[in-house]
Protein backbone atom coordinates (compact mmCIF):
# COMPACT_ATOMS: atom_id res chain seq x y z
CA UNK A 1 0.00 0.00 0.00
CA UNK A 2 0.74 3.48 -0.78
CA UNK A 3 0.97 5.94 1.90
CA UNK A 4 0.49 9.32 0.77
CA UNK A 5 3.18 10.98 2.82
CA UNK A 6 5.83 8.89 1.67
CA UNK A 7 5.07 10.66 -1.81
CA UNK A 8 5.36 13.87 -0.36
CA UNK A 9 8.81 12.70 0.82
CA UNK A 10 9.65 11.74 -2.26
CA UNK A 11 8.37 15.13 -3.85
CA UNK A 12 10.39 16.89 -1.30
CA UNK A 13 13.92 14.81 -1.28
CA UNK A 14 13.96 11.98 -3.62
CA UNK A 15 16.82 10.62 -1.96
CA UNK A 16 15.52 10.58 1.25
CA UNK A 17 12.65 8.22 0.02
CA UNK A 18 15.07 5.75 -1.51
CA UNK A 19 17.03 5.84 1.91
CA UNK A 20 13.63 5.31 3.78
CA UNK A 21 11.98 2.73 1.18
CA UNK A 22 15.47 0.83 1.53
CA UNK A 23 15.65 0.43 5.49
CA UNK A 24 12.28 0.89 6.97
CA UNK A 25 11.27 -2.93 6.45
CA UNK A 26 8.87 -4.59 8.94
CA UNK A 27 11.57 -6.87 10.33
CA UNK A 28 14.10 -3.76 11.17
CA UNK A 29 11.18 -1.52 12.87
CA UNK A 30 10.33 -4.45 14.84
CA UNK A 31 14.10 -5.53 15.95
CA UNK A 32 14.39 -1.39 16.62
CA UNK A 33 11.60 -1.05 18.59
CA UNK A 34 12.41 -4.13 20.77
CA UNK A 35 15.91 -3.19 21.12
CA UNK A 36 15.17 0.63 22.77
CA UNK A 37 11.63 -0.82 24.85
CA UNK A 38 14.05 -3.87 26.25
CA UNK A 39 16.79 -1.49 26.82
CA UNK A 40 14.50 0.95 28.63
CA UNK A 41 13.15 -1.79 30.63
CA UNK A 42 17.14 -2.98 31.61
CA UNK A 43 17.92 0.55 32.71
CA UNK A 44 15.34 1.18 35.21
CA UNK A 45 15.64 -1.99 37.09
CA UNK A 46 19.11 -1.39 37.14
CA UNK A 47 18.51 2.15 38.46
CA UNK A 48 15.73 0.37 40.81
CA UNK A 49 18.33 -2.22 42.41
CA UNK A 50 20.41 0.90 43.35
CA UNK A 51 17.91 1.95 45.77
CA UNK A 52 19.14 1.00 49.67
CA UNK A 53 16.89 -2.20 51.06
CA UNK A 54 15.70 -1.81 54.74
CA UNK A 55 16.99 -4.59 56.87
CA UNK A 56 14.46 -6.74 58.41
CA UNK A 57 13.43 -6.70 61.62
CA UNK A 58 15.57 -8.19 63.79
CA UNK A 59 18.78 -8.16 61.26
CA UNK A 60 21.74 -6.03 63.14
CA UNK A 61 20.31 -2.37 62.76
CA UNK A 62 24.64 -0.97 60.76
CA UNK A 63 24.02 2.46 59.16
CA UNK A 64 23.67 2.10 55.50
CA UNK A 65 24.74 4.85 52.77
CA UNK A 66 23.41 5.48 49.67
CA UNK A 67 23.55 7.69 46.67
CA UNK A 68 20.00 8.37 46.89
CA UNK A 69 19.33 8.71 50.49
CA UNK A 70 18.64 11.81 52.57
CA UNK A 71 20.57 12.26 55.47
CA UNK A 72 24.27 14.02 56.35
CA UNK A 73 26.99 13.36 53.66
CA UNK A 74 29.33 10.97 54.74
CA UNK A 75 32.18 12.89 54.65
CA UNK A 76 33.05 16.73 53.28
CA UNK A 77 31.97 16.81 49.37
CA UNK A 78 30.79 13.11 49.47
CA UNK A 79 27.94 12.33 47.05
CA UNK A 80 27.07 9.45 49.28
CA UNK A 81 24.37 9.96 51.95
CA UNK A 82 23.51 8.64 55.45
CA UNK A 83 19.87 6.65 54.89
CA UNK A 84 17.24 7.98 56.93
CA UNK A 85 13.91 5.94 57.89
CA UNK A 86 10.19 7.33 58.16
CA UNK A 87 7.92 6.21 61.37
CA UNK A 88 7.09 2.82 59.26
CA UNK A 89 10.64 2.10 59.05
CA UNK A 90 11.18 3.00 55.17
CA UNK A 91 13.80 4.43 54.07
CA UNK A 92 13.51 7.99 52.48
CA UNK A 93 14.63 8.31 49.15
CA UNK A 94 15.01 11.23 47.38
CA UNK A 95 13.64 10.63 44.30
CA UNK A 96 14.28 14.00 42.79
CA UNK A 97 17.74 12.76 42.61
CA UNK A 98 16.70 9.28 41.23
CA UNK A 99 15.06 10.52 38.74
CA UNK A 100 18.32 12.91 37.35
CA UNK A 101 20.66 9.91 37.65
CA UNK A 102 18.00 8.40 35.14
CA UNK A 103 17.34 11.78 33.14
CA UNK A 104 21.56 11.88 33.13
CA UNK A 105 22.37 8.69 32.12
CA UNK A 106 19.68 8.23 29.31
CA UNK A 107 21.17 11.05 27.58
CA UNK A 108 25.01 9.96 28.02
CA UNK A 109 23.57 6.77 26.37
CA UNK A 110 21.66 8.46 23.51
CA UNK A 111 24.40 10.86 22.89
CA UNK A 112 26.38 7.53 22.12
CA UNK A 113 23.82 5.99 20.05
CA UNK A 114 23.39 8.73 18.04
CA UNK A 115 26.71 9.56 17.16
CA UNK A 116 28.54 6.48 17.41
CA UNK A 117 26.04 4.51 15.40
CA UNK A 118 24.76 6.71 13.16
CA UNK A 119 28.40 7.70 12.03
CA UNK A 120 29.17 3.87 11.35
CA UNK A 121 26.05 3.87 9.22
CA UNK A 122 26.42 6.91 7.15
CA UNK A 123 30.17 5.41 6.43
CA UNK A 124 29.11 2.15 5.93
CA UNK A 125 26.53 3.36 3.43
CA UNK A 126 28.81 5.37 1.15
CA UNK A 127 31.43 2.66 1.20
CA UNK A 128 28.63 0.39 -0.21
CA UNK A 129 27.39 3.00 -2.63
CA UNK A 130 30.85 3.33 -3.95
CA UNK A 131 31.56 -0.25 -4.05
CA UNK A 132 28.28 -0.49 -6.10
CA UNK A 133 29.35 2.37 -8.53
CA UNK A 134 25.85 3.70 -7.47
CA UNK A 135 27.70 7.01 -6.32
CA UNK A 136 28.20 7.65 -9.16
CA UNK A 137 24.73 7.78 -10.19
CA UNK A 138 23.93 10.05 -7.23
CA UNK A 139 26.54 12.43 -8.27
CA UNK A 140 25.04 12.85 -11.55
CA UNK A 141 21.85 13.34 -10.06
CA UNK A 142 20.10 17.04 -10.89
CA UNK A 143 19.50 17.67 -7.31
CA UNK A 144 22.12 19.83 -5.38
CA UNK A 145 24.46 18.58 -3.33
CA UNK A 146 22.92 19.44 -0.33
CA UNK A 147 19.44 18.10 -0.84
CA UNK A 148 21.29 14.61 -1.80
CA UNK A 149 23.30 14.93 1.41
CA UNK A 150 20.69 15.71 3.86
CA UNK A 151 18.60 12.97 2.27
CA UNK A 152 21.40 10.69 3.47
CA UNK A 153 21.78 12.38 6.55
CA UNK A 154 18.08 11.73 7.37
CA UNK A 155 17.28 8.30 5.94
CA UNK A 156 20.58 5.83 6.63
CA UNK A 157 20.14 6.35 10.07
CA UNK A 158 16.46 6.27 10.45
CA UNK A 159 16.62 2.98 12.69
CA UNK A 160 18.49 5.29 14.98
CA UNK A 161 16.29 7.76 15.22
CA UNK A 162 13.17 5.82 15.92
CA UNK A 163 14.97 3.64 18.67
CA UNK A 164 15.90 7.04 20.09
CA UNK A 165 12.45 8.74 19.56
CA UNK A 166 10.84 5.88 21.89
CA UNK A 167 13.33 6.69 24.39
CA UNK A 168 12.27 10.21 24.43
CA UNK A 169 8.85 9.71 26.43
CA UNK A 170 11.10 8.35 29.71
CA UNK A 171 13.67 10.66 29.05
CA UNK A 172 11.27 13.82 29.18
CA UNK A 173 9.49 12.08 32.16
CA UNK A 174 12.87 11.79 34.30
CA UNK A 175 13.78 15.02 33.68
CA UNK A 176 10.59 16.33 34.57
CA UNK A 177 10.45 14.32 37.62
CA UNK A 178 14.11 15.77 38.43
CA UNK A 179 12.77 19.19 38.15
CA UNK A 180 14.41 20.08 35.30
CA UNK A 181 12.32 22.81 33.68
CA UNK A 182 10.94 21.94 30.21
CA UNK A 183 13.14 24.87 28.40
CA UNK A 184 16.63 23.17 30.16
CA UNK A 185 15.37 19.93 28.48
CA UNK A 186 13.99 21.84 24.56
CA UNK A 187 17.44 23.80 25.11
CA UNK A 188 19.62 20.12 25.18
CA UNK A 189 17.64 18.60 22.82
CA UNK A 190 18.50 21.48 20.36
CA UNK A 191 22.64 21.09 20.99
CA UNK A 192 22.00 17.69 20.34
CA UNK A 193 20.02 18.24 17.01
CA UNK A 194 23.08 20.49 16.32
CA UNK A 195 26.02 17.92 17.29
CA UNK A 196 24.48 15.25 14.93
CA UNK A 197 23.93 17.72 11.89
CA UNK A 198 27.72 18.16 12.46
CA UNK A 199 28.80 14.97 13.35
CA UNK A 200 26.98 13.33 10.22
CA UNK A 201 28.28 16.04 8.22
CA UNK A 202 31.77 15.17 9.45
CA UNK A 203 30.95 11.60 8.50
CA UNK A 204 29.89 12.17 4.78
CA UNK A 205 32.83 14.18 4.32
CA UNK A 206 35.65 11.22 5.90
CA UNK A 207 33.60 8.62 3.79
CA UNK A 208 34.04 10.49 0.48
CA UNK A 209 37.49 11.08 1.04
CA UNK A 210 38.92 8.10 2.87
CA UNK A 211 37.33 5.48 0.26
CA UNK A 212 40.52 4.26 -0.23
CA UNK A 213 40.69 2.36 2.94
CA UNK A 214 37.19 0.58 1.55
CA UNK A 215 35.82 -2.01 4.58
CA UNK A 216 37.76 -0.56 7.27
CA UNK A 217 36.99 3.42 7.30
CA UNK A 218 33.54 2.86 8.54
CA UNK A 219 34.86 1.13 11.62
CA UNK A 220 37.74 3.27 11.86
CA UNK A 221 35.62 6.54 11.76
CA UNK A 222 32.94 4.95 14.39
CA UNK A 223 36.15 4.18 16.48
CA UNK A 224 37.42 7.35 16.44
CA UNK A 225 34.42 9.09 17.27
CA UNK A 226 33.74 6.44 19.92
CA UNK A 227 37.56 7.59 21.46
CA UNK A 228 36.73 10.98 21.46
CA UNK A 229 33.23 10.44 22.96
CA UNK A 230 34.87 8.42 25.89
CA UNK A 231 37.34 10.87 26.28
CA UNK A 232 35.09 13.67 26.86
CA UNK A 233 32.33 11.81 29.28
CA UNK A 234 35.40 11.30 31.22
CA UNK A 235 36.31 14.66 31.71
CA UNK A 236 32.40 16.00 31.50
CA UNK A 237 32.47 13.51 35.13
CA UNK A 238 36.13 14.12 36.64
CA UNK A 239 37.63 17.03 35.54
CA UNK A 240 36.67 20.92 35.89
CA UNK A 241 35.93 22.59 32.60
CA UNK A 242 37.85 26.02 33.29
CA UNK A 243 40.68 24.90 30.89
CA UNK A 244 41.32 25.25 27.26
CA UNK A 245 40.71 21.36 26.91
CA UNK A 246 36.77 23.45 27.24
CA UNK A 247 36.46 23.92 23.31
CA UNK A 248 37.20 20.11 22.33
CA UNK A 249 34.61 19.42 25.35
CA UNK A 250 31.76 21.46 24.00
CA UNK A 251 32.27 19.97 20.55
CA UNK A 252 30.72 16.73 22.17
CA UNK A 253 27.38 17.64 23.97
CA UNK A 254 27.92 15.92 27.93
CA UNK A 255 28.47 19.45 29.87
CA UNK A 256 25.57 20.89 28.47
CA UNK A 257 23.28 18.20 29.70
CA UNK A 258 20.71 19.63 32.14
CA UNK A 259 21.95 19.22 36.00
CA UNK A 260 24.61 17.00 35.26
CA UNK A 261 27.08 18.13 38.17
CA UNK A 262 24.71 17.82 40.77
CA UNK A 263 23.71 14.05 39.85
CA UNK A 264 25.43 11.35 41.48
CA UNK A 265 27.38 10.11 37.92
CA UNK A 266 29.52 13.38 38.61
CA UNK A 267 32.51 12.57 40.51
CA UNK A 268 33.14 16.02 41.80
CA UNK A 269 31.50 19.58 42.11
CA UNK A 270 32.67 20.49 38.82
CA UNK A 271 31.51 24.70 38.78
CA UNK A 272 30.38 24.94 34.98
CA UNK A 273 29.61 29.20 36.18
CA UNK A 274 33.55 29.43 35.75
CA UNK A 275 33.94 28.59 32.79
CA UNK A 276 35.33 31.94 30.23
CA UNK A 277 35.73 32.62 26.53
CA UNK A 278 37.78 35.57 26.00
CA UNK A 279 36.79 36.45 28.93
CA UNK A 280 32.77 36.70 28.47
CA UNK A 281 31.25 34.40 30.94
CA UNK A 282 29.48 31.77 29.43
CA UNK A 283 28.80 29.55 32.59
CA UNK A 284 26.94 32.24 34.15
CA UNK A 285 24.54 32.05 31.94
CA UNK A 286 22.84 29.28 30.65
CA UNK A 287 21.44 31.48 27.51
CA UNK A 288 25.25 32.40 26.92
CA UNK A 289 26.11 29.12 26.78
CA UNK A 290 23.64 27.38 24.69
CA UNK A 291 24.21 29.98 21.91
CA UNK A 292 27.67 29.78 22.30
CA UNK A 293 27.15 25.99 21.68
CA UNK A 294 25.15 26.54 19.20
CA UNK A 295 26.87 28.84 17.17
CA UNK A 296 30.18 26.91 17.53
CA UNK A 297 28.53 23.77 15.71
CA UNK A 298 27.08 25.93 13.27
CA UNK A 299 30.22 26.83 12.42
CA UNK A 300 31.93 23.77 11.70
CA UNK A 301 29.55 22.36 10.50
CA UNK A 302 29.68 25.31 8.17
CA UNK A 303 33.35 24.53 7.12
CA UNK A 304 32.49 20.66 6.85
CA UNK A 305 30.08 21.93 4.21
CA UNK A 306 32.42 23.69 2.27
CA UNK A 307 34.58 20.52 2.06
CA UNK A 308 31.62 18.39 0.90
CA UNK A 309 30.57 20.96 -1.82
CA UNK A 310 33.90 20.49 -3.76
CA UNK A 311 34.37 16.55 -2.97
CA UNK A 312 31.40 15.23 -3.48
CA UNK A 313 30.83 16.37 -7.06
CA UNK A 314 34.24 16.07 -7.76
CA UNK A 315 36.75 13.48 -6.64
CA UNK A 316 40.06 14.80 -7.20
CA UNK A 317 39.37 18.13 -5.36
CA UNK A 318 41.04 18.86 -2.20
CA UNK A 319 38.99 19.53 0.64
CA UNK A 320 39.38 23.00 0.87
CA UNK A 321 41.23 25.61 -1.02
CA UNK A 322 43.85 27.62 -0.25
CA UNK A 323 42.48 30.89 0.96
CA UNK A 324 39.72 29.03 2.48
CA UNK A 325 42.51 27.54 4.44
CA UNK A 326 43.59 30.56 5.70
CA UNK A 327 40.33 31.77 7.24
CA UNK A 328 39.34 28.06 8.77
CA UNK A 329 42.88 28.31 10.69
CA UNK A 330 42.09 31.55 11.92
CA UNK A 331 38.61 30.17 13.29
CA UNK A 332 40.03 27.29 15.07
CA UNK A 333 42.89 29.58 16.39
CA UNK A 334 40.12 31.83 17.66
CA UNK A 335 37.85 29.43 18.83
CA UNK A 336 40.88 27.50 21.31
CA UNK A 337 42.83 30.53 22.33
CA UNK A 338 39.45 32.43 23.56
CA UNK A 339 39.74 29.27 26.60
CA UNK A 340 43.31 30.05 27.09
CA UNK A 341 42.96 33.64 28.15
CA UNK A 342 44.23 34.32 31.44
CA UNK A 343 41.40 34.30 33.30
CA UNK A 344 39.45 31.75 36.39
CA UNK A 345 41.74 28.67 36.93
CA UNK A 346 42.68 25.95 39.75
CA UNK A 347 44.61 27.50 42.77
CA UNK A 348 47.54 25.83 41.68
CA UNK A 349 47.49 27.18 38.44
CA UNK A 350 47.17 30.99 39.85
CA UNK A 351 50.45 30.67 42.09
CA UNK A 352 52.45 29.18 39.44
CA UNK A 353 52.29 31.17 36.05
CA UNK A 354 55.10 29.16 34.91
CA UNK A 355 53.15 25.95 34.97
CA UNK A 356 50.05 27.93 33.85
CA UNK A 357 51.51 29.02 30.27
CA UNK A 358 53.17 25.41 30.04
CA UNK A 359 50.06 24.05 30.61
CA UNK A 360 48.03 26.22 28.43
CA UNK A 361 50.74 26.23 25.38
CA UNK A 362 50.90 22.26 25.64
CA UNK A 363 47.26 21.65 25.11
CA UNK A 364 47.21 24.15 22.34
CA UNK A 365 49.88 22.80 20.55
CA UNK A 366 48.12 19.38 21.09
CA UNK A 367 45.18 21.55 19.22
CA UNK A 368 47.27 22.69 16.56
CA UNK A 369 48.73 19.16 15.77
CA UNK A 370 45.30 18.02 15.02
CA UNK A 371 44.85 20.98 12.85
CA UNK A 372 48.00 20.47 10.87
CA UNK A 373 47.18 17.09 10.10
CA UNK A 374 43.77 17.92 8.89
CA UNK A 375 45.12 20.52 6.89
CA UNK A 376 47.68 17.93 5.41
CA UNK A 377 44.83 16.21 4.21
CA UNK A 378 42.50 19.20 3.14
CA UNK A 379 45.45 21.07 1.11
CA UNK A 380 48.35 18.91 0.12
CA UNK A 381 47.67 18.03 -4.23
CA UNK A 382 48.34 15.00 -5.34
CA UNK A 383 50.83 14.15 -8.58
CA UNK A 384 48.68 14.69 -10.96
CA UNK A 385 47.24 18.39 -10.05
CA UNK A 386 50.89 19.27 -9.09
CA UNK A 387 52.45 18.06 -13.08
CA UNK A 388 49.36 19.96 -14.85
CA UNK A 389 50.33 23.15 -12.90
CA UNK A 390 53.98 22.53 -13.58
CA UNK A 391 53.16 22.11 -16.96
CA UNK A 392 50.92 25.30 -17.15
CA UNK A 393 53.47 27.10 -15.46
CA UNK A 394 56.47 25.70 -17.76
CA UNK A 395 53.56 27.30 -20.87
CA UNK A 396 52.96 30.63 -19.37
CA UNK A 397 56.39 31.44 -18.38
CA UNK A 398 59.00 32.80 -20.87
CA UNK A 399 62.12 31.24 -21.74
CA UNK A 400 63.94 34.22 -20.77
CA UNK A 401 62.49 34.38 -17.30
CA UNK A 402 63.09 31.96 -14.01
CA UNK A 403 60.66 29.13 -12.90
CA UNK A 404 60.49 30.44 -10.19
CA UNK A 405 58.65 34.33 -9.73
CA UNK A 406 56.61 36.60 -8.49
CA UNK A 407 53.90 35.20 -10.39
CA UNK A 408 54.60 31.03 -8.92
CA UNK A 409 54.82 32.66 -5.67
CA UNK A 410 51.17 34.23 -6.14
CA UNK A 411 50.64 30.80 -7.52
CA UNK A 412 51.86 28.95 -4.06
CA UNK A 413 49.56 30.61 -2.40
CA UNK A 414 46.54 31.19 -3.85
CA UNK A 415 46.18 28.41 -6.74
CA UNK A 416 44.76 24.77 -5.89
CA UNK A 417 46.57 22.66 -7.75
CA UNK A 418 50.29 24.20 -7.07
CA UNK A 419 52.37 22.52 -3.93
CA UNK A 420 50.95 23.61 -0.58
CA UNK A 421 53.50 23.66 1.69
CA UNK A 422 53.80 27.65 1.06
CA UNK A 423 50.30 27.24 1.97
CA UNK A 424 50.84 25.24 5.01
CA UNK A 425 53.47 27.84 6.07
CA UNK A 426 51.06 30.62 6.50
CA UNK A 427 48.52 28.89 8.10
CA UNK A 428 51.42 27.99 10.78
CA UNK A 429 52.06 31.51 10.55
CA UNK A 430 48.13 32.85 11.34
CA UNK A 431 48.13 29.65 14.19
CA UNK A 432 51.02 31.19 15.53
CA UNK A 433 51.36 34.84 16.37
CA UNK A 434 47.88 34.24 18.83
CA UNK A 435 50.35 31.99 20.67
CA UNK A 436 53.17 34.53 21.05
CA UNK A 437 50.26 37.12 22.01
CA UNK A 438 49.20 34.73 24.97
CA UNK A 439 52.94 34.44 25.96
CA UNK A 440 53.31 37.74 26.07
CA UNK A 441 50.33 38.38 28.09
CA UNK A 442 51.08 35.86 30.68
CA UNK A 443 52.84 36.33 33.95
CA UNK A 444 55.35 34.44 33.71
CA UNK A 445 58.94 34.99 33.97
CA UNK A 446 61.32 35.81 31.09
CA UNK A 447 63.26 32.49 31.06
CA UNK A 448 59.35 30.89 30.88
CA UNK A 449 58.53 33.12 27.95
CA UNK A 450 61.91 32.21 26.58
CA UNK A 451 61.35 28.13 26.59
CA UNK A 452 57.90 29.10 25.28
CA UNK A 453 59.04 31.10 22.37
CA UNK A 454 61.68 27.97 21.29
CA UNK A 455 59.01 25.52 21.87
CA UNK A 456 56.66 26.78 19.34
CA UNK A 457 59.42 28.05 16.91
CA UNK A 458 60.63 24.32 16.96
CA UNK A 459 56.81 23.05 16.68
CA UNK A 460 55.91 25.28 13.79
CA UNK A 461 59.45 24.35 11.62
CA UNK A 462 58.39 20.75 12.09
CA UNK A 463 54.94 20.73 10.85
CA UNK A 464 56.76 22.49 7.55
CA UNK A 465 59.03 19.85 7.36
CA UNK A 466 56.54 17.33 7.96
CA UNK A 467 54.25 19.09 5.03
CA UNK A 468 57.19 19.30 2.10
CA UNK A 469 57.65 15.47 3.24
CA UNK A 470 54.17 14.82 2.73
CA UNK A 471 54.23 16.96 -0.76
CA UNK A 472 57.21 14.88 -2.16
CA UNK A 473 55.49 11.39 -0.99
CA UNK A 474 52.58 12.74 -3.04
CA UNK A 475 54.46 13.53 -5.98
CA UNK A 476 55.62 9.89 -6.24
CA UNK A 477 54.68 7.88 -9.24
CA UNK A 478 54.04 5.03 -6.48
CA UNK A 479 50.10 3.61 -7.21
CA UNK A 480 49.51 3.96 -3.00
CA UNK A 481 50.92 7.70 -2.32
CA UNK A 482 47.64 8.04 0.52
CA UNK A 483 49.07 4.92 2.53
CA UNK A 484 53.06 6.06 2.09
CA UNK A 485 52.43 9.33 3.10
CA UNK A 486 50.44 8.98 6.55
CA UNK A 487 52.91 5.83 7.10
CA UNK A 488 55.81 8.00 6.83
CA UNK A 489 53.74 10.95 8.77
CA UNK A 490 52.85 8.07 11.21
CA UNK A 491 56.26 7.28 11.46
CA UNK A 492 57.95 10.20 11.75
CA UNK A 493 55.60 11.67 14.68
CA UNK A 494 56.15 8.36 17.02
CA UNK A 495 59.22 6.48 15.75
CA UNK A 496 61.86 8.66 16.86
CA UNK A 497 60.50 9.10 20.34
CA UNK A 498 60.09 5.38 20.71
CA UNK A 499 63.65 4.88 19.29
CA UNK A 500 65.29 7.27 21.73
CA UNK A 501 63.22 6.15 24.18
CA UNK A 502 64.55 2.91 24.49
CA UNK A 503 68.00 3.39 23.70
CA UNK A 504 67.80 5.63 26.93
CA UNK A 505 68.44 8.20 25.19
CA UNK A 506 68.02 11.52 27.52
CA UNK A 507 67.44 15.03 26.07
CA UNK A 508 70.40 16.40 28.06
CA UNK A 509 73.21 14.07 26.90
CA UNK A 510 74.94 15.18 23.89
CA UNK A 511 72.99 12.30 21.35
CA UNK A 512 69.92 13.66 23.04
CA UNK A 513 70.07 16.58 20.61
CA UNK A 514 68.15 14.08 18.44
CA UNK A 515 65.22 14.66 20.52
CA UNK A 516 65.13 18.06 18.58
CA UNK A 517 64.08 16.32 15.46
CA UNK A 518 61.04 14.58 16.98
CA UNK A 519 57.61 15.36 17.56
CA UNK A 520 58.63 15.97 20.92
CA UNK A 521 60.39 18.90 20.89
CA UNK A 522 58.01 21.76 21.95
CA UNK A 523 57.64 19.22 25.40
CA UNK A 524 61.31 18.78 25.66
CA UNK A 525 61.95 22.46 25.72
CA UNK A 526 59.19 23.10 27.95
CA UNK A 527 59.93 20.41 30.75
CA UNK A 528 64.13 19.43 30.33
CA UNK A 529 64.95 16.80 32.39
CA UNK A 530 68.17 18.84 34.05
CA UNK A 531 65.63 21.76 34.89
CA UNK A 532 67.44 24.23 32.46
CA UNK A 533 67.72 24.52 28.38
CA UNK A 534 70.63 25.87 26.58
CA UNK A 535 69.28 28.45 24.22
CA UNK A 536 72.36 28.09 21.94
CA UNK A 537 71.40 24.38 21.40
CA UNK A 538 67.86 25.51 20.88
CA UNK A 539 69.08 28.02 17.85
CA UNK A 540 71.16 24.94 16.55
CA UNK A 541 68.08 22.89 16.63
CA UNK A 542 65.91 25.45 14.81
CA UNK A 543 68.89 25.79 11.99
CA UNK A 544 68.73 22.49 11.28
CA UNK A 545 65.22 22.05 11.10
CA UNK A 546 65.36 24.84 8.34
CA UNK A 547 67.95 22.53 6.51
CA UNK A 548 66.05 20.16 6.50
CA UNK A 549 63.24 22.01 4.98
CA UNK A 550 65.70 23.90 2.75
CA UNK A 551 66.84 20.33 0.82
CA UNK A 552 62.90 19.17 0.98
CA UNK A 553 62.22 22.35 -0.95
CA UNK A 554 64.76 21.96 -3.18
CA UNK A 555 63.83 18.71 -4.05
CA UNK A 556 60.28 19.46 -4.55
CA UNK A 557 61.39 22.20 -6.75
CA UNK A 558 63.20 20.27 -8.94
CA UNK A 559 60.91 17.31 -8.88
CA UNK A 560 58.42 19.99 -10.30
CA UNK A 561 60.78 21.70 -12.91
CA UNK A 562 61.39 18.41 -14.69
CA UNK A 563 57.30 17.35 -14.42
CA UNK A 564 56.57 20.57 -16.22
CA UNK A 565 59.56 20.20 -18.69
CA UNK A 566 58.17 16.16 -19.43
CA UNK A 567 54.88 17.56 -19.84
CA UNK A 568 55.61 20.30 -21.84
CA UNK A 569 57.54 17.92 -24.36
CA UNK A 570 54.88 15.32 -24.34
CA UNK A 571 52.63 17.59 -24.90
CA UNK A 572 54.08 18.92 -28.12
CA UNK A 573 55.10 15.75 -29.59
CA UNK A 574 51.37 14.92 -29.31
CA UNK A 575 50.73 18.14 -31.38
CA UNK A 576 53.32 17.30 -34.24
Amino acid sequence: MKLPWLDRIGDWNPQLLRELNGRLKPRNVLIAIAISLFGQFLLFQVFQSQLPIPPEPGEYKYRISNQFCTGNPDYEGAKIYQCLRDPLGNFIINWQQWWLSVFVFLSFVGIFALLVIGTYMLIADLTNEERKGSLNFIRLSPESTPRLLIGKMLGVPILVYLLTALALPLHLFAGLSAQISLGEILAFYAVVVACCIFFYSTALLYGLVSNWLGGFQAWLGAGAVLSFLWVTASLATYVPIYNPLAWARLIAPFDLIPHLYTSSLSYQNIDLQKLQWFYLPLGANGVFLLGFALLNYALWTYWVWQGLQRCFRNQNATILSKSQSYLFTACFTCSTLGFSLPGYTSPYLTNNPKEWLFQHLAVLCLFDLFLFLYLLAALLPHRQAMQDWARYRREKVSTRKRFWNISVLQDLVWHEKSPAVEAIAINVAIAVMPLVGLILVSRSEIDAKISAFFSIGLAASLVIIYAALTQLILFMKAQNRIFWAIGTIGAALFLPPIILGVLSIQPGTTAGFLWFFTAGAPMVVLYPPSGLMSSMMVCFALLGQWTIFGLLNLQLTRQLRIAGESATKALLAGKS
